[in-house]
């Protein structure tokens, strides 16, 4: 916003109006002037889109059908923006209306992945081959600036029956490989095999090795649970010890009541304390834990080549839904679950020795119900392992994901359309049928649960049937029966709660298993390994395809690329053209090394791609795709995602503003809403 504007602007009340609209509000903010709420027009959004190709000055420009999206008023005002663009940069225009091409200084056909015909405008139109007849068709020698709307209409009928409509290929599986020898079966058992863990290590301890910074929080809070795990078995002694004190006399029965009172109250501050500590030292380990397996997830996923995204299982909204549940799933192997385990450690073994003192044969016969007790866990884990092993990225759930992602995101097509009871119909059946799973895997370890928590009464009959027989043979006395009975009871509860949590941490291991694997995967075309290729230090900006061919798995049967061969000059502008699927926009997937060749070669500068460090050579490109990609944040700061290395002022994101002509709408819109405000304040 220029400076009167930014002047007036504090001495309004930038909200919504009661006359107006609350577009108002929007396009006051000039700059500032939220993507999202603005309701910018197509044309608009792709000028903002060239601004931002064109902030970090680049020595190549990329035009992958900029203006086959608009219609003929917009694409007058965003050609405008490109030709200035085009200066001093080696630009190349993937096109569909040869309007937009007609003054290149070379002009490429492509047809079934090779070069049909190359040249000047005139140059082919004298050759009066496809070219020139997608001319005729298209009306372009009779008709340049003047075109009105009803015209351009007759264009796009025309040019379809020229070049075929141009259909967009959201899902694409590719390949990566560093020789032209690979073949398609080896590239894609590259792309899509699962990678195998090297290490020999228990599954625990890699986990464990990934909390290493929290080391000091997990043994404090694995001492403390092991001594609260032991309180319980300590209060059960004094409380079996209680009952005594009815065989004793008065002045010693109390003598040890008030003893043991004292007893109680510091095994209960202890247990307390404990259990303070225990809680606090593994909630911080395990969210320390959860965000870091979070953040190496979202890393390694933006570190992926393309290729692994065009895999079905790695959809967008399958990636955004396992980011936050399997992430979510690690606390089930740490925090609270962990500390009931130790916990379980420390009953058990505290109830061991109390029991072996006070009594071994009874202890020896109780014992007996422990293997139950394990197996009902291990059922658990395993029932809950197994289910999610199962699952994989075509669960229900994941399902059902997928059609409220693709209805909200085409919300106004749906209406349109009155897709509204299909989307919802299809939403319920996905979620229906993970009912119906989770419901069947819910009554197994339900069942399992029922079976772990009564074995407790079992033992309870156990323990008075044969110590009665102990204490009738004097064996034991009834106080030494008490004591083991009170012992074991309070063990196996805490026990049972411990193996309770069995499917969390079963839960867990998966979902710790999806991330490890993930993060075992080395990307094929890794833009992070920035010691990696050589940095140019003069870059003049000739690109050459050599003999390059390249399909993509998915189509297997049908080559996009044939040995095709072309050079650009420095500093011109080559157009490429073509039918749909002639491999126009396979040009520039290749150039930004979204994919490589699997034969041939494609240079800059006479040095292969492959060779040249990745970051450096996108930094050096703008690329301009056919629908703007603008994230939710500021114009300003839309421009200024072209070049993150650096903040840039407010004067640099004018003047590029300036060259792809949005500069003067965004000062006039706020102008306009100055004028606006006045009028009604």
């Amino acid at each position: 916003m220029d400076h009167t504007a930014m002047k007036t602007f504090h001495n309004f009340d930038c909200r919504p109006t009661q006359t107006g609209n609350s577009l108002i509000y929007f396009y006051f903010q000039g700059y500032n002037t939220s993507i999202q709420g603005s309701r910018l027009a197509g044309g608009q959004k792709q000028r903002i889109a060239i601004a931002r190709a064109v902030l970090s000055n680049p020595k190549i420009l990329l035009l992958d059908e900029a203006t086959s999206a608009l219609d003929a008023k917009s694409e007058k005002e965003v050609q405008i923006g490109l030709e200035r663009a085009y200066q001093g940069r080696t630009t190349i225009v993937v096109a569909h209306r040869l309007s937009t091409i007609r003054h290149a200084n070379h002009i490429i056909g492509l047809k079934a992945g090779q070069i049909e015909e190359q040249g000047t405008h005139k140059d082919l139109m004298e050759l009066n081959g496809s070219y020139a007849q997608a001319v005729k068709l298209q009306r372009l020698e009779n008709s340049h600036d003047d075109n009105d709307e009803d015209e351009n209409e007759d264009y796009e009928k025309e040019n379809n029956q020229a070049f075929g409509k141009r259909r967009r290929r959201d899902s694409r599986c590719s390949t990566h490989s560093k020789t032209s020898s690979t073949t398609d079966d080896d590239e894609t058992k590259q792309i899509t095999a699962a990678p195998k863990s090297t290490s020999r290590k228990p599954f625990f301890l890699r986990i464990l090795a990934l909390n290493s910074p929290e080391w000091l929080s997990i043994l404090l809070g694995s001492i403390t649970s092991l001594i609260y795990g032991a309180v319980t078995p300590a209060y059960a002694l004094i409380f079996s010890l209680v009952f005594g004190l009815f065989n004793q006399d008065v002045e010693t029965a109390e003598r040890n009541a008030r003893n043991y009172s004292i007893l109680v109250f510091c095994v209960g501050l202890a247990g307390g304390l404990c259990q303070f500590i225990s809680s606090y030292a593994f909630a911080r380990s395990g969210e320390a834990l959860t965000l870091r397996m979070r953040v190496i997830s979202f890393v390694t996923m933006l570190r992926q080549e393309m290729s692994w995204y065009d895999l079905e299982e790695n959809q967008h909204n399958i990636l955004v839904a396992r980011l936050s549940k399997d992430a979510a799933s690690l606390k089930g192997m740490t925090g609270v679950t962990i500390g009931a385990f130790l916990n379980a450690v420390g009953t058990l073994v505290a109830g061991l020795v109390i029991s072996f003192n006070a009594g071994w044969k009874l202890t020896l016969v109780l014992l007996c119900f422990t293997p139950l007790i394990v197996l009902t866990g291990y059922m658990l884990g395993q029932r809950v392992s197994k289910a999610g092993q199962a699952k994989g990225f075509s669960s229900h759930a994941e399902h059902g994901s997928t059609y409220a992602t693709e209805s909200l995101k085409h919300i106004r097509t749906v209406t349109s359309l009155g897709l509204q009871n299909h989307f919802i119909r299809l939403y319920k059946n996905a979620y229906n049928k993970e009912f119906r799973s989770s419901l069947w895997q819910s009554q197994k370890i339900v069942i399992g649960n029922a079976i772990a928590n009564t074995i407790m009464f079992f033992i309870q009959l156990t323990a008075f049937g044969y110590g009665a027989h102990l204490v009738i043979n004097r064996e034991m006395t009834y106080v030494g029966v008490f004591q083991i009975f009170a012992v074991v009871t309070y063990a196996t509860v805490a026990f049972g709660r411990s193996v309770s949590m069995v499917p969390n941490y079963s839960r867990a291991k998966e979902a710790s298993i999806k991330i490890m694997d993930l993060h075992a995967r080395q990307s094929l075309i890794d833009p992070y390994k920035e010691n990696e290729g050589k940095v140019l230090h003069e870059v003049r900006g000739v690109i050459e395809f050599r003999d390059v061919s390249f399909k993509y798995p998915s189509r297997k049967e049908s080559r996009v690329l044939r040995h095709l061969s072309f050079k650009c000059k420095r500093g011109k502008t080559t157009a490429v053209i073509g039918p749909s699927g002639s491999g126009k926009s396979t040009c520039i997937a290749l150039l930004e090394r979204f994919y490589d060749p699997q034969q041939g070669e494609v240079l800059l500068d006479g040095h292969d791609l492959r060779t040249l460090n990745i970051q450096w050579l996108r930094s050096i490109i703008g690329l301009v795709p056919q629908e703007p990609a603008l994230f939710n944040i500021s114009i300003r700061d839309n421009i200024a995602y072209g070049d993150t290395t650096r903040k840039f002022t407010d004067a640099e994101i004018y003047e590029v503003a300036r060259q792809a002509d949005i500069h003067d709408f965004v000062i006039k819109l706020a102008q306009v809403s100055l004028k606006f405000l006045k009028e009604h304040k």
